[in-house]
């Protein structure tokens, strides 16, 4: 008796279920570990250095893709070859996690008056389903004629994603790191007096509850000024003392670095009294790594297939070679926290491995089309290291320069090519850059960029939240078609 191939795949999915709920799988639904099993579900986490512009990245992303009959996506290529029939945004089915707020972020771009989204201070997802037609296959010509990929978004604080390390870090490990940090400018002039009063700190005494509180007040005040101010700081730990999301850390988030444990042996601060500073910061702070950074790498960072990490290449540049530096840094921390490489798609549906990695220079509508590869190539030249980490794993990243929405326009003052927008006010305002190095600069070659102001350009007026218009872009059809290309043939 002749088996038909739905009744193979129904018979085959019951029996996955069985296994499933046996095995006591992480995932979020049976229909989910099915997808994967059939290669129609790739979930992808997108993250970025401080202020690199991740919620306005997802909210273009879903619009392109939902748009797509009117987006300019020349280089995804189901829409260059008409393959791609319909997308529809459908909510994530785990009832935990909140939904991203992209109709919210859309409205505001394309209002009146537009503005940027808001970043991103939780996690949040969404699912996006493509029908798709399958590429034609001659030598089965009974083969499936569509499908229905499934690309599930989750976002996350970038800040987050840094505290992964903590994991295998202890508590003395991560004060001396941060005495090495802290030691140098930019963050030793940040920090002020905090500096001296945390050298001084004697690990050994006992702790005074209302100073520690006030210290950790201003430690946290400091690492917002690492963040916020004008040349921001990438590598800053622990992530959840800026963005706490909708935890409620209470006192495991309620410890400072002790810059003076480097002054005493592992044997004498093991050997500390319990009220000691050392002890009371040590049990809270692994209350942090274990209460706050383990359920998110379990529960959620764990689960992603393909990784976008968004990096503002050229406000680096423009900030100085000290946070190039930190940058760099704040990058080879974060690749060392992904597990790379393929396996069996039946083990990818119990613990996922990341198989893609793609490295997007973002806000490239701040310089002129020119210096585009330029700046890919600078980022490049600043993951170096993450690369190589990477590649050792069995994956290359991918680099790419991309705007998610682009609020200039390229034009020309006495010969030379030159940006205009509008500013918050909504009033014109335009400036010709100094041209983009495809490499870090030294010495002297840094002063162009350090004396160059880059201004805020508001959002372009003119889309249509009613009429559904696609926002423009540069480059979003390359990032698409790296990230799930491959998946919709």
């Amino acid at each position: 008796m002749k088996i038909s191939k739905r009744a193979i795949n129904e018979k085959f999915k019951h029996s996955f279920q069985k296994v499933s709920e046996f095995s006591g799988s992480g995932l979020s639904s049976i229909e989910s570990q099915y997808q994967r099993l059939r290669d129609q579900r790739v979930t992808l986490g997108v993250t970025g250095l401080s202020q690199s512009g991740k919620s306005t990245f997802i909210t273009s992303l879903i619009n392109q893709l939902s748009e797509f009959d009117c987006a300019s996506l020349a280089g995804f290529s189901p829409v260059l070859s008409d393959r791609l029939r319909w997308v529809k945004l459908h909510p994530l089915d785990e009832k935990d996690l909140p939904e991203f707020p992209y109709r919210h972020n859309y409205q505001g771009l394309a209002s009146p008056n537009p503005r940027w989204p808001d970043s991103t201070q939780d996690v949040s997802g969404c699912l996006l389903e493509l029908r798709l037609k399958r590429v034609k296959n001659k030598l089965n010509p009974f083969a499936i004629k569509e499908f229905s990929l499934f690309l599930e978004i989750r976002d996350y604080p970038g800040e987050w994603l840094l505290d992964l390390p903590l994991r295998d870090m202890t508590f003395s490990r991560w004060c001396a790191q941060c005495n090495a940090q802290y030691s140098q400018d930019p963050r030793a002039q940040i920090m002020g007096n905090l500096l001296g009063e945390l050298q001084s700190l004697d690990p050994l005494a006992p702790v005074d509850k209302g100073y520690l509180d006030e210290l950790n007040k201003r430690y946290c005040d400091f690492l917002k000024a690492c963040k916020y101010s004008h040349k921001s700081l990438s590598l800053i730990q622990p992530g959840r003392f800026l963005i706490s999301g909708n935890s409620d850390a209470g006192d495991r988030s309620c410890f400072v670095p002790l810059l003076k444990c480097g002054s005493y042996t592992e044997g004498q601060l093991n050997g500390a009294a319990e009220d000691s500073y050392f002890k009371v910061c040590e049990r809270r702070y692994k209350s942090y790594v274990k209460e706050l950074v383990e359920p998110f790498y379990r529960d959620f960072f764990s689960r992603i297939d393909r990784q976008l990490i968004l990096v503002d290449v050229v406000k680096a540049l423009n900030s100085g070679p000290e946070y190039v530096d930190d940058m760099r840094q704040a990058l080879a921390n974060i690749t060392d926290s992904f597990a790379y490489g393929s396996r069996s798609r039946l083990l990818q549906l119990f613990r996922s491995k990341i198989d893609k990695v793609i490295f997007a220079a973002t806000k490239v509508d701040q310089i002129v089309s020119e210096d585009h590869d330029a700046a890919k190539q600078l980022l490049s030249v600043i993951i170096k290291q993450a690369y190589n980490n990477a590649q050792h794993e069995g994956v290359t990243p991918i680099c790419e320069a991309t705007a998610a929405v682009r609020s200039s326009k390229e034009i020309e003052h006495q010969a030379e090519k030159g940006l205009s927008g509008a500013d918050s006010n909504g009033e014109p305002i335009g400036y010709i850059h100094p041209k983009i190095p495809g490499r870090v600069p030294s010495g002297d070659q840094w002063e162009p960029f350090l004396s160059w102001e880059i201004p805020q350009f508001n959002p372009p007026k003119g889309l249509s939240f009613t009429n559904s218009d696609a926002i423009p872009h540069i480059r979003m059809d390359t990032v698409i078609n790296e990230l799930i290309g491959d998946k919709c043939e």
